[in-house]
């Protein structure tokens, strides 16, 4: 958020702006039967690029591996438990650390905070690992990537105008 004090009234307009984006998208994700939390989960994966498009879409495009790995994980989990009974889950995850921690080098798609959001998103929603639970999460975590660009968006315009340092109309004419 830009340099405004608490008395700045930009500084409300920015924090109404956003939290009626993201109202309207938890209406939305809601309405559409999706969960809420992996919206947000898109939302904030999204925010960890920064203000550039560019690196918004690159860890977004990192949550939807990790909901991949998350449903892969589960997959493992269940294949391994039956001869390894409770060290499954502790060795799948270990593997699934390794692979995340592994490509964060592989540029643009180097955060590896953005692919647990993915995993995280999969292992809370509870529910069973599947092509339709793939859709179902990247649906509700693309709202939310569109809605953190847009807040982005309109936190930008807000902010500009208040350091535009391009003269009115009036001024110009004056």
């Amino acid at each position: 958020m830009a340099n405004f004090s608490f008395a700045s009234p930009r500084f409300h307009v920015v924090s109404v702006a956003v939290a009626s984006v993201a109202g309207l998208s938890t209406f939305g994700t809601l309405h559409a039967m999706l969960p809420a939390s992996a919206m947000f989960l898109g939302w904030i994966a999204y925010a960890l690029g920064g203000p550039a498009v560019r690196g918004g879409c690159a860890h977004f495009v990192s949550f939807l591996f990790g909901l991949v790995f998350g449903i892969g994980t589960a997959l493992v989990i269940r294949a391994l438990t039956p001869g390894l009974g409770g060290a499954a889950t502790p060795l799948a995850v270990s593997g699934v650390v390794i692979l995340v921690l592994s490509l964060r080098t592989m540029a643009p798609f180097e955060n590896p905070l953005a692919y647990f959001l993915g995993l995280t998103s999969f292992f809370y929603s509870g529910f069973a690992p599947s092509a339709a639970t793939f859709a179902i999460l990247a649906a509700a975590g693309a709202i939310g990537a569109a809605s953190c660009a847009g807040a982005t968006w309109l936190e930008a315009r807000v902010t500009h105008a208040a350091h535009d340092p391009r003269p009115t109309t009036f001024t110009a004419l004056s």
